[in-house]
């Protein structure tokens, strides 16, 4: 069976978008790479700064989910590029509606801290949760404190400590060692004197507070 000649042109359309996608995907990586070494030097100056962030954006701009979110990082923390709270959460939203779990926790920070953006702590937990579901253990983490301080969202205890749980193993963070002690000081006292004392010895002086107000 003859293909007509409309066919045969609209295949070898396909056929070209498809290898143009491709050639756009490689280059996208390619510009990504470049930025990344020249943001790695040892001895970087600002020039080469400049320099990373304008070769993120071009890759950013072809739809790389990695480059649009270490744009972001440079936009926030005014690397290369000037400190623009703004154009980093237009980055990472790129990032995070592209899947990326880095860029859906930055946007639910973003949105928690009010940085370039009005403070909005039921889209901050719609951004962790959907950071978590994809095992980000920080995600987890800022739910676990939400919900153990009723921070946006209604006080959950049990659901705290099920984040505090999942998180802490990966993490280790202090703060998160104090807060769960305090969740299960009466259920469980033996270990929250040893995540107190974990917590102290690491630098968290609220925690070596409670360990002298219990007398442990």
């Amino acid at each position: 069976m003859k293909l007509g000649t409309g066919a045969v042109l609209c295949a070898l359309a396909a056929c070209s978008a498809c290898v143009a996608g491709s050639r756009a995907s490689q280059a996208s990586w390619e510009w990504f790479h470049v930025a990344e070494t020249y943001k790695a030097y040892p001895n970087r100056t600002d020039a080469d700064l400049r320099i990373a962030a304008h070769y993120y954006a071009l890759a950013a701009n072809k739809g790389n989910a990695a480059a649009a979110y270490k744009l972001g990082e440079m936009y926030e923390n005014g690397a290369g590029v000037g400190k623009d709270y703004g154009a980093a959460l237009k980055w990472y939203r790129v990032a995070a509606d592209a899947g990326d779990k880095y860029g859906q926790f930055r946007v639910g920070w973003f949105c928690q801290q009010g940085l370039g953006i009005q403070r909005d702590m039921q889209q901050a937990r719609l951004w962790y949760e959907r950071s978590a579901a994809q095992d980000d253990e920080w995600a987890y983490h800022m739910l676990a404190f939400m919900y153990a301080d009723g921070d946006g969202v209604e006080r959950d205890v049990p659901l705290a400590r099920r984040y505090f749980e999942i998180s802490l193993p990966r993490t280790n963070d202090n703060w998160a060692k104090w807060k769960l002690a305090t969740l299960i000081e009466d259920s469980d006292p033996r270990r929250a004197k040893r995540l107190l004392m974990e917590s102290s010895e690491g630098g968290n002086a609220q925690a070596g507070e409670e360990l002298r107000r219990k007398g442990w």
